[in-house]
């Protein structure tokens, strides 16, 4: 099997079902941010990248506090071979 690019990248929307949209995207950003990983947000998703285990890891934290405050639904689309965003540019070759 052929080995795969350490490197991930997610695009990731996050919706509220309980009315507080801002809260709750805020609330998931903001553990992101906590966690260290790279993102570029724009205004329907965001795209996370980098090592694999430092993705999941952080993609766990972020749900985790985004489901104890709201009753959300996290929509994940990843691939280890999509273009990064440009100011990443120059992490996958």
């Amino acid at each position: 099997m052929e080995k795969t690019d350490p490197l991930i990248s997610l695009q990731v929307s996050v919706y509220a079902l309980d009315g507080n949209v801002r809260e709750a995207v805020h609330c998931y950003l903001d553990a992101l941010d906590a966690s260290g990983l790279a993102r570029d947000t724009g205004t329907m998703s965001t795209v996370v990248w980098g090592e694999a285990d430092e993705v999941w890891d952080g993609l766990r934290k972020a749900y985790e506090a985004v489901a104890a405050k709201h009753k959300v639904v996290v929509n994940v689309g990843m691939s280890n071979i999509a273009p990064l965003p440009a100011r990443a540019s120059g992490q996958r070759e």
